[in-house]
């Protein structure tokens, strides 16, 4: 007789399964923090992939939902530090936040790791804004083929302010679904082919 694995809070939920691109989500216990995972398939390559997200100045054109964002600091070809600023309907207040993004491949096992982590302090807050707190993002990408991608992309943060019901859960994970379904198109632009980074060699 198989035995039944009993329900824990460590379950994910699926929201959204279509074109390839699979969304969960789950709620951490004794927290006001809310999880996302995105899996999908996506074409291109990693280099085309550490390209786009390190365009800091086009985010605007390619990422979702996303209002604004400029360079704060270029640490190295693997580390870098943005201001980003997220459009949210109204009546909600716009979010903002800096993050500090690295990238840090491992060639034994060829798959590409890619962090994003809030900076809380380095930018004053501003007004109209509300600041994201404890963000923290992780990407696994595996070069499935020589033009096809697996990813694993991991997201949990506090949203800041009071947010109506109707922006929590379905809705982040139905943003969750457009940002990889624009991150999919976005990655074919020309700006992103024929790029190669010397760690990821």
């Amino acid at each position: 007789m198989k035995a039944v694995r009993p329900q824990t809070n460590d379950d994910w939920k699926l929201e959204k399964d279509k074109d390839q691109i699979q969304v969960y989500s789950r709620r951490l216990p004794n927290s006001k923090l809310s999880e996302l995972k995105i899996e999908c398939t996506m074409p291109g390559t990693q280099s085309q992939l550490v390209a786009l997200l390190s365009d800091i100045n086009n985010y605007e054109n390619v990422i979702y939902k996303m209002k604004s964002a400029r360079l704060v600091k270029r640490i190295s070809e693997t580390e870098l530090i943005y201001y980003g600023v997220s459009a949210l309907p109204w009546p909600v207040s716009d979010r903002d936040m800096t993050v500090r993004l690295t990238f840090n491949y491992v060639p034994t096992s060829k798959i590409l790791y890619i962090k994003g982590v809030d900076v809380p302090n380095l930018i004053a807050p501003r007004s109209g804004r509300v600041r994201i707190n404890n963000w923290l993002a992780n990407w696994q990408v595996r070069q499935a083929t020589s033009d096809q991608m697996q990813i694993t992309y991991t997201v949990r943060f506090d949203p800041g302010g009071d947010i109506p019901a109707w922006l929590d859960n379905v809705a982040a994970s139905a943003s969750a679904f457009q940002s990889f379904s624009l991150l999919r198109e976005s990655i074919l632009l020309p700006r992103y082919q024929g790029k190669s980074f010397a760690f990821l060699q």
